[in-house]
């Protein structure tokens, strides 16, 4: 298991592993890509939540399964692992309710003006109208970049305090976001629509920093950004640029382009920034189904079982 420091143990996963295998050996190791093959040798399944897996990586350890323990895969190698036979797994369906919430508290905080609320108080001002405007959500619009589970618990939620939805999502035709409670928009409508724009898409070559200096001139100076997804999804200097120039009112950022980021990371002194630690996935019972599903689907995968969190369903037959 890779970057065991994640939760702080393995134990549960030890645990899991010995009920669904016989003769089990789960080890943890912490390192970076570059040094699995010294530090690993051979392993059936190669377990991750961050480090990268490489082609290199595979060939060195001949395992059969590389499992990320969360929803993204993004650094691990799928075309290389479905050329060797090598089965990747997530855990695709974990942590909608939290990720929900957490977007809707992000935009809110920001919507209100909490943050700048707070800082000036502290200062000693005590003005009502410092954060203004500040409209109701009845009259905004919250928009989505992708329109998958957690996206959709965050629209039932802002859905229910009065924004209209839309979303962007070209993997959804039009009737199916309509289903699904959102007012389907291209792109470029969505960024010129949207009083808060989340980003729930994941991170793909046609994805990174998709939201550039041109996308983000194309929000209203009042909008919201918010970004639970991936941290590359956004260029983060377009981003300092536009809120420094007041072309934004704010950002609520789960992730980043570097996590842990620098300390000198601009977006984390602003008060029109939100920064939290890849913490959205987060509750006692998330993590929970998180380790326990992660080790389900991986064994199963291991199996040569259809499983759901398979990525690369092509190379069960050569289980």
């Amino acid at each position: 298991m890779l970057d065991p420091d994640w939760f702080g143990d393995v134990d549960a996963e030890r645990d899991h592993f010995r009920d669904l295998l016989d003769n089990v050996v789960v080890e943890a190791i912490d390192c970076q890509e570059d040094e699995i093959p010294d530090r690993v040798g051979e392993a059936d399944l190669l377990l991750s939540h961050y480090t990268g897996v490489s082609a290199e990586v595979m060939d060195a350890t001949g395992c059969q399964v590389v499992s990320r323990y969360a929803t993204g895969i993004d650094g691990i190698d799928v075309d290389a692992a479905t050329e060797r036979g090598v089965r990747v797994t997530r855990v695709p369906t974990y942590c909608n309710d939290e990720v929900g919430t957490h977007i809707v508290s992000l935009a809110m905080a920001l919507s209100r003006g909490l943050p700048m609320y707070d800082a000036s108080t502290e200062d000693g001002t005590w003005e009502w109208d410092l954060a203004a405007p500040i409209h109701p959500p009845e009259r905004q619009t919250f928009g989505f970049l992708a329109f998958g589970n957690k996206a959709q618990a965050a629209a039932e939620r802002a859905r229910a305090l009065g924004f209209d939805v839309a979303s962007h999502d070209p993997y959804l035709s039009d009737d199916e976001l309509e289903a699904k409670g959102a007012t389907p928009v291209s792109f470029e409508e969505l960024l010129d629509i949207s009083d808060v724009l989340s980003l729930n898409t994941p991170l793909t070559d046609e994805t990174e920093e998709m939201i550039d200096a041109d996308a983000l001139a194309r929000l209203d100076d009042n909008a919201i950004l918010i970004n639970t997804s991936r941290g590359r999804v956004v260029d983060e200097t377009a981003l300092i640029n536009a809120l420094e120039a007041d072309e934004l009112r704010g950002a609520g950022l789960d992730v980043l382009a570097r996590e842990p980021p620098d300390p000198d990371n601009p977006l984390l002194s602003r008060d029109d920034v939100i920064a939290t630690p890849h913490a959205a996935w987060y509750s006692t019972g998330s993590e929970e189904t998180l380790r326990r599903r992660g080790t389900e689907i991986a064994v199963a995968a291991l199996r040569g079982e259809e499983v759901d969190g398979l990525v690369n369903t092509d190379v069960l037959g050569e289980a």
